[in-house]
């Protein structure tokens, strides 16, 4: 069997999606490279440029199929930076090299986890007894963080954790915390402006960390630092390093994506031919056309009314991920240190460097 064929026969995409299918998914990064690691074992390439091809399609085609791109593209490159690096002895042979490449990549996914522990011990001393932290969505690390310090360092704090619109991700973060004895309450994604005077500090994770020291981010990441720089309150990102990216990007629309059509793009004209239709193309809680009626409380006693619910076609069209300048961010905790956003570009310096 041919290395194409070897390629044919394994599917990366498919195997990307499954490892980030489990109910506690591996990051995205960390899928690549066990994605990778799938693909060489099961290769028959017996040339270098075989093996460098056949991964450079794999990547191509993972960052495409991927909501986010660029938690993907860290992944590979990292793998594809160790194997170009790589100066086998003459007496190995390819598949002898192969094997030792697969070893190496299983080696940092089963390592990875232990990033986590080192930010969970460096976040510990900006936490302190009596402190309201507001944490964005769900992000493993940054729960870990929290419980190292509820747990181990037997500190006393609350919890803000924003909803996380559209999945809904922090209540995922409520319920590990609430089951840890942390309090913890859940406020509207359009509650952060309300609610930062209360807060001592905000915490994010990332889906990646940029070369320019900002962070992508699940959507609302970016608001969060703008109402936090607003009222003087510390904006920490806690990010494994091999979220690193070499990526620079200068505003929100650089994000790098692979959906049809740029996130918020209004309907072609030829859309508007009826005023069921444009309801339809918007969004509108009533597909079928009309104008739905307002919902209302009001009584204090009231039973809530049933909320006016975006179309699937309306929240698709919304984007998942923002970018938060580095302007905005106080420090960035990572297992490599923790670092000012300036920062960062040499941390990536060191982890590509030979």
């Amino acid at each position: 069997m041919s290395a194409a064929s070897s390629s044919n026969a394994f599917d990366p995409v498919k195997t990307f999606g499954q490892l980030l299918e489990r109910d506690d998914p591996m990051p995205a990064p960390v899928a690549a490279v066990e994605t990778l690691a799938q693909l060489v074992s099961r290769s028959d390439s017996s040339t270098i440029q075989e093996l460098l091809a056949l991964l450079r399609d794999a990547s191509t085609r993972i960052a495409a199929a991927s909501f986010n791109p660029v938690a993907a593209q860290s992944g590979t490159a990292l793998f594809m930076r160790y194997l170009t690096l790589q100066r086998p002895p003459p007496e190995m042979s390819f598949d002898q090299f192969k094997k030792e490449l697969v070893t190496r990549a299983r080696e940092f996914v089963r390592g990875s986890g232990r990033c986590r522990d080192i930010i969970a011990a460096h976040t510990s001393s900006f936490i302190q007894d009596g402190n309201t932290i507001l944490v964005h969505s769900y992000s493993r690390v940054v729960v870990q963080a929290l419980l190292n310090a509820a747990q181990n360092q037997k500190k006393r704090f609350q919890v803000y954790v924003t909803e996380s619109r559209p999945f809904g991700l922090g209540l995922k973060t409520h319920a590990i915390l609430t089951e840890a004895g942390i309090p913890c309450v859940v406020v509207l994604d359009s509650a952060v402006a309300y609610v930062m005077p209360k807060c001592d500090m905000a915490i994010v994770g990332a889906e990646a960390v940029c070369e320019s020291g900002g962070l992508i981010n699940f959507i609302g990441g970016f608001q969060m630092a703008i109402a936090a720089k607003a009222m003087g309150k510390p904006f920490y990102a806690l990010a494994e390093s091999f979220k690193f990216t070499r990526l620079f990007p200068l505003g929100q629309y650089d994000i790098p994506s692979s959906l049809p059509a740029a996130p918020l793009s209004f309907p072609a004209a030829a859309d508007y031919d009826s005023r069921t239709t444009a309801s339809s193309k918007c969004g509108g809680a009533d597909a079928g056309g009309g104008v739905p009626p307002t919902p209302v409380r009001p009584m204090i006693d009231s039973k809530m009314p049933t909320p006016l619910e975006m179309s699937d076609e309306g929240v698709r069209g919304n984007p998942i991920l923002d970018y938060t300048t580095p302007d905005h961010i106080s420090l960035i905790v990572s297992d490599v240190g923790v670092l000012t956003p300036s920062g960062v570009s040499d941390a990536l310096l060191a982890i590509f460097a030979e």
